[in-house]
């Protein structure tokens, strides 16, 4: 789940998840199977040897009991592992210790089932178990000792060995392969839940943008033709027909170029080319506008030798309109400074005044004033820094630092 904060994104996982290893453990679905079906074989060979050499039907059912419970607990080897691994293994061994008992002289469940628990010892654990491998060890040699006559022991070890080998060796392999497939799925599953936090992220991003630009175009351009109505309304009843007149016809300009940029933003175009976009100049028709509709004196000095990016270009413009509308609307002053330079490859803005200034923590963020968080996001996203002071009745100064180097 994503909870956004401010301008960031907090991801709060309330799920567990779990870890590569856990999921070996809790998915050897995948290794039961196989496991089981060889579970059978070795149960049916050790049975018909059983019944050949005359067992007692006490044998094969007890045996039968002691295989079916080897089985079963081999099925739900999930719910011992990972954190009971050691109850499986020491349990299972034991089973097939006392299974060998009941095969008389014929040691089928020695060669067939020890090589199994070794096999998932090496492949299920993930990690080296001495103390396993011991115990299997230990049970295996006594079941040897045991069943198979003293004389026959050298035999019975020089045909078994490679048989034994080659069941640890394919168990370790099977096991192996079903965890690296395991360990593909778990993967598979954090790239898909990467994916989805990306997608969101990229949701959350997108919202601010269009955010921003419908800020900066339609409610900027709604404000500045507020306050020319606003002045229109004066000068109407001051009977200044003629400017107020000249008024419209600024107000109309500035609506269709409000419009203009309410596509731009709808239609998501951007620039591409240098040639397309002269930012000193939209500086200048910017500085007209706010000029023509509050009447205040604005003093631009602009010192930039290089070309800049549409990219920074554009952010910029956007920070000083938001600025010129918010002193328009809040500051009540009488002279604004505009200064732009470029130096030691540092792009710096800054635009000051002399008005009433605020309080800058309790504007910045808070309800309707988006203003000021627009700038600051704006800022970050070129890379830059912003340093906003305001003092009351003595106004208001915005600096912001903007490297051009590796700036698109």
């Amino acid at each position: 789940m994503f909870i956004t904060k401010g301008s960031e994104v907090v991801v709060n996982r309330t799920s567990y998840e779990r870890t590569p290893n856990e999921k070996e453990y809790n998915n050897m679905i995948a290794a039961r199977l196989p496991g089981l079906i060889w579970i059978v074989i070795a149960y049916t060979i050790s049975l018909i040897l059983q019944i050949q050499t005359a067992a007692t039907i006490e044998q094969c059912v007890t045996f039968t009991i002691l295989i079916i419970l080897f089985g079963t607990i081999y099925w739900y080897s999930n719910l011992f592992l990972p954190r009971r691994y050691w109850l499986y293994f020491v349990l299972q061994s034991l089973i097939v210790y006392i299974s060998a008992f009941f095969m008389r002289n014929i040691p089928v469940i020695i060669i067939t089932l020890y090589p199994l628990l070794i096999g998932q010892v090496i492949g299920a654990t993930g990690r080296k178990k001495n103390y396993l491998f011991l115990i299997i060890f230990v049970l295996f040699t006594i079941n040897t000792l045991v069943i198979v006559p003293f004389k026959s022991i050298d035999t019975f070890l020089i045909m078994t060995t490679p048989i034994m080998v080659v069941i640890v060796s394919y168990a370790v392999i099977f096991f192996n392969q079903v965890n690296a497939r395991i360990r593909t799925q778990y993967i598979l599953e954090e790239i898909e839940l990467a994916h989805q936090q990306v997608e969101r992220l990229t949701l959350h991003n997108e919202r601010q943008r269009l955010a921003r630009d419908l800020h900066d175009t339609l409610a900027q351009g709604l404000a500045g033709l507020k306050m020319q109505l606003e002045a229109t309304n004066i000068h109407l009843n001051k009977g200044n027909d003629k400017r107020a007149k000249e008024i419209v016809v600024q107000s109309m300009r500035r609506v269709s170029e409000t419009l203009a940029d309410a596509r731009l933003a709808i239609d998501n175009l951007r620039l591409h080319t240098k040639e397309e976009y002269d930012f000193q100049q939209c500086i200048i028709d910017e500085v007209q506008h706010f000029t023509d509709a509050t009447g205040l004196e604005c003093h631009v000095n602009f010192r930039i030798m290089k070309q800049l990016s549409s990219t920074i270009s554009e952010h910029c413009l956007r920070i000083i309109t938001e600025c010129l509308s918010n002193i328009a609307r809040h500051a009540k002053a009488t002279n604004v400074w505009i200064k732009i330079e470029e130096k030691d490859g540092i792009l710096s803005l800054l635009v000051r005044d002399d008005g009433i200034g605020f309080n800058i923590e309790m504007k910045i963020g808070k309800g309707s004033h988006y203003g000021l968080l627009g700038i600051q996001e704006r800022v970050r996203i070129i890379g830059g820094k912003v340093d906003i002071n305001s003092e009351k009745d003595k106004g208001t100064n915005i600096q912001i630092n903007i490297p051009l180097q590796g700036a698109e």
